[in-house]
């Protein structure tokens, strides 16, 4: 970690323009990534900080009102319950009634985890018919798919005899595989994939040296027998032995990362980047702007997006959201607290399934 206490790319360096020099495309593209970075590394930092107080406040206010809400909605289908085995209740009633539990006891059981509803649950769920031409169909829906994508020709009764099914289908993955490994291995290859081979290979080795070079710099940078504070000769053993590891590991990129990380200590040398060197650093900025941008857009589809979208946004917006929604859950423990109390009467429960749509 770093003395300011960032653990990453904290108020990185950039190029300045030269007397009379202007900067390079390549110095240009680092520089807007830096600054990308920057903005993403503010907008993630924020989202989550929002993401946690909604999550706090979730826990601190809505819940103990979801969970009165339940309560009283458990209550309610077990009063109804009781109705429906009332002697007195019209057919069209049991089946109103019939629909209404089922449909509460579904939401109960699977959305609010209402466990002493499982049993009423099932009662008021019968199972599902089963169609009599599924096993025929299901058998056709595989010959299908087995001649169709594996080139098998397999009669309806072959799939009775497991055992034989199963010994021509591996035969058959087996011929399959080895027709593609020698396509593959006798397959010319192009002008253009050897020389991206052979880019690659060079590379590759550009990179082992720059290891070295790159591990040399940052240990004379991080060295803590060098450092008289103690704060910071914490910090600088700690860091080091990130480096170490990185170097070991032959892990170019993330040395190229350390030396980003700690590079604020000595802007100097960013000035004595070699050309070669700045191309893996304006790589390496690209892939964290990537994976800061995926992690971005994971609040509109991961698993928070929902929270985010009913309890994020300002101060305000989020005051305003909190506030509707305790007034809505407090409307409705109110509703069924006077539902528990009308429907014990008998009129008052027929008059409701009455406007209740079948």
């Amino acid at each position: 970690m770093s003395p300011t206490g960032n653990p990453e790319f904290n108020h990185l360096p950039q190029f300045t323009p030269q007397a009379k020099v202007s900067l390079s495309q390549l110095q240009q593209q680092f520089n807007a990534s830096i600054q990308t970075i920057d903005q993403l590394k503010s907008q993630l930092a924020e989202r989550a900080r929002i993401i946690e107080v909604a999550r706090a406040r979730v826990q601190k206010e809505i819940q103990p009102l979801v969970r009165e809400m339940v309560k009283r909605r458990v209550a309610l289908v077990q009063l109804l319950d009781q109705a429906y085995l009332q002697e007195n209740v019209q057919k069209l009633e049991k089946e109103k009634l019939a629909s209404f539990i089922k449909e509460q006891a579904t939401s109960l059981v699977h959305h609010y985890g209402a466990e002493e509803l499982t049993e009423l649950w099932q009662r008021y769920t019968p199972p599902a018919p089963i169609a009599e031409n599924t096993a025929t169909a299901t058998k056709a829906e595989t010959r299908n798919l087995l001649k169709n994508v594996l080139g098998l020709d397999v009669n309806l009764e072959d799939l009775s005899n497991l055992e034989a099914f199963q010994a021509r289908l591996e035969q058959q993955m087996q011929a399959e595989q080895e027709r593609r490994e020698a396509q593959r291995a006798h397959r010319q290859k192009s002008k253009a994939q050897q020389a991206k081979e052979a880019k690659l290979k060079a590379q590759l080795q550009n990179i082992s040296k720059a290891s070295r070079r790159l591990y040399t710099t940052l240990a004379k940078l991080l060295h803590p027998d060098r450092e008289r504070d103690a704060t910071a000769r914490i910090w600088k053993e700690e860091a080091m032995k990130k480096v170490t590891i990185a170097y070991h590991q032959d892990d170019f990129f993330e040395l190229l990362r350390l030396q980003m990380e700690f590079m604020h200590e000595q802007e100097q040398l960013l000035q004595q980047v070699p050309e070669d060197q700045l191309t893996y650093y304006v790589h390496l900025l690209q892939e964290q702007i990537q994976e800061m941008e995926d992690e971005h857009s994971s609040y509109y589809m991961g698993p928070d997006a929902q929270l985010y979208s009913e309890f994020g946004g300002t101060s305000k917006q989020m005051e305003t959201k909190f506030r509707s929604a305790k007034k809505g859950l407090r409307e409705e423990i109110q509703h069924l607290d006077y539902a528990l109390t009308d429907f014990k009467d008998p009129a008052a429960l027929r008059e409701f399934l009455k406007n209740l749509k079948s």
